[in-house]
């Protein structure tokens, strides 16, 4: 049952054993890097597509003329987004570099935050689930690996 367990959880981070034990050893894995890296750059381009939404709305759905508000409000709207894909586009890219894995170990719990999504805790810390929340038991024994610089969890294994 646990190996079953394991064996989705692996396909869920898209992972093989060989990471699982790179993991445990404190080291990300080329594959678990490239994820990062990929999902950093994914943040980018979806705060860019926010400042190409806010241009469209800006050019085809607000009275002109445009008012200096409009303009400060807008340009204020993007930079926010910019700065959040930003950021974590550069953590990814930090911890993708940096190699190092964190190994947090206990019960897990899953809970949902409002609009943001599924969180897990485990060893008082909260990360947000990269999956269905359903495939991991809420209250199960886990070994969760995270990459410290992005705060992003790369792979959890049942300790069962």
């Amino acid at each position: 049952m646990v190996d079953d367990h394991r064996q989705e959880m692996m396909q869920q981070f898209h992972i093989g054993p060989e990471d699982l034990e790179a993991n445990k050893s404190g080291v990300l894995t080329r594959r678990q890097a490239r994820r990062l890296e990929r999902s950093g750059l994914k943040s980018l381009i979806g705060a860019l597509l926010i400042g190409l939404f806010l241009a469209a709305v800006l050019a085809f759905v607000a009275e002109k003329p445009l008012v200096p508000v409009q303009w400060i409000l807008s340009g204020l709207l993007f930079l926010a987004a910019l700065a959040i894909g930003g950021t974590d586009f550069w953590r990814a890219l930090l911890a993708a570099s940096d190699g190092k894995v964190e190994c947090l170990a206990g019960t897990v719990r899953t809970r949902l935050v409002s609009q943001a999504g599924w969180y897990v805790r485990v060893e008082g810390r909260s990360f947000r689930l990269p999956m269905q929340h359903w495939r991991v038991r809420d209250g199960g024994q886990y070994r969760v690996y995270i990459a410290p610089k992005a705060r992003k969890i790369v792979a959890m294994d049942p300790d069962e």
